[in-house]
């Protein structure tokens, strides 16, 4: 039988995901490389926020999913049908591995109830549910159908883990409480750096640019990024904006009309370098459960980060030659403040000639991962 994956996720191109876009990254590769076909089973859904269009890798199916609901307790019930009906369906095909990731929410528990022991499959890792119930409040973590369900997403043995980062492997590891060969896979590599000649119509060469560029939802700081907006000196200082998400129109409303300010719908990649400071933000009860993708974006495009965060995020632990720490748990605004009274045009240049080292670090954890998942297949 011809060597052959299946990747179970909830987005794959064309439609505009970075999870997506990282799972037709590597199908691509181990078709060129190793001859490995993919079959990617997914949803119909949509994705409103960024990435960019790409065309797809492999036999892609769509399966139909239940209705679109901003209501916590329906979107809720159509995570646990979106990751069944998937779940299901990829036992169709006889691939040599399975791939489920963690979106939707719930396509772990579904795996390691109807896969178990007997087929060989693997577990990769994006944002981590059913844990990001817990760090949203949905649902109390010590309520006992929560612990049950925990129990039961770990309680099967994925061949392989493939997680975005070394902090994000030892938390998934001591869930499963036993050792399993993991892959370090960063989300947001770019191999092809598509960078703009041409300026945008928001770039001054004569200031220090701000951006933050992406979803700012349950897992982000929206006071970080206000103190950024607050402590901007408009004759230094510009901050481009280009926000998606739950807590996104409230944070557009509080920018509206500051001075340095750009308000954006999208900047696309090819536009990132011309950014100096990357803001990221991860809140410190979702650490390991999610490992922001806009930090590796930045750092590949070879600019340096401000994380607001926890310093065991990996985020922080991977990339903090390359930025400046800001604690979440010790008052944002002071550290803001001080920061911005110290930076820097060399201080920024000494970030930025960091970033090209760590890019090849994370080129070089990208195709070991993808090689260690083509040993998986049986092909090495």
């Amino acid at each position: 039988m011809k060597p052959s994956v299946t990747f179970i996720t909830r987005y794959y191109p064309p439609n505009p995901n970075i999870n997506g876009e990282s799972i037709c990254d590597m199908a691509h590769y181990l078709q060129e490389h190793f001859g490995i076909e993919s079959t990617i089973v997914t949803t119909d859904r949509s994705f409103d926020g960024g990435g960019s269009n790409r065309k797809p890798t492999g036999r892609v199916i769509f399966l139909k999913t239940l209705f679109k609901s901003n209501h916590p307790l329906f979107r809720f019930f159509s995570f646990l049908y979106d990751g069944f009906v998937l779940i299901r369906y990829a036992l169709k095909f006889k691939s040599s591995l399975l791939v489920v990731t963690t979106s939707p929410p719930m396509l772990p528990f579904w795996a390691s109830l109807f896969y178990g022991k007997k087929i060989k499959w693997a577990l990769w890792a994006f944002d981590l549910f059913p844990e990001g119930f817990g760090a949203t409040n949905m649902i109390r973590e010590n309520n006992p159908f929560y612990k049950w369900v925990i129990r039961k997403t770990y309680q099967s043995n994925p061949s392989r883990l493939i997680a975005l980062g070394p902090r994000q492997a030892g938390y998934i590891l001591n869930q499963f409480k036993r050792d399993i060969p993991t892959s370090i896979l960063p989300c947001g590599v770019f191999f092809y750096q598509d960078k703009s000649d041409t300026p945008p119509s928001w770039y001054e060469a004569d200031k220090i640019i701000f951006g933050y560029c992406g979803n700012i939802h349950d897992a982000h700081n929206p006071e970080f990024i206000k103190s950024v907006v607050d402590h901007l000196d408009p004759t230094k200082h510009k901050i481009i904006l280009a926000l998606y998400g739950s807590k996104a129109p409230a944070l557009k409303e509080y920018a509206w009309n500051k001075p340095g300010v750009v308000l954006t719908d999208h900047v696309p990649r090819s536009q990132l370098h011309f950014i100096d400071i990357h803001l990221v933000s991860l809140a410190v009860k979702w650490t390991h459960i999610a490992v922001p993708s806009k930090a590796v974006s930045a750092i590949t495009m070879g600019c340096p980060i401000l994380f607001c965060g926890s310093r065991d995020s990996d985020n922080w632990y991977m990339f903090q030659e390359a930025g400046w720490f800001i604690d979440e748990s010790t008052g944002i605004d002071t550290q803001v403040q001080d920061f911005m009274a110290g930076l820097s045009r060399a201080g920024i240049q000494d970030k930025k000639d960091k970033t090209a080292g760590i890019y090849e670090e994370l080129k070089d954890q990208v195709l070991k991962a993808y090689r260690e998942v083509a040993k998986n297949v049986g092909i090495m």
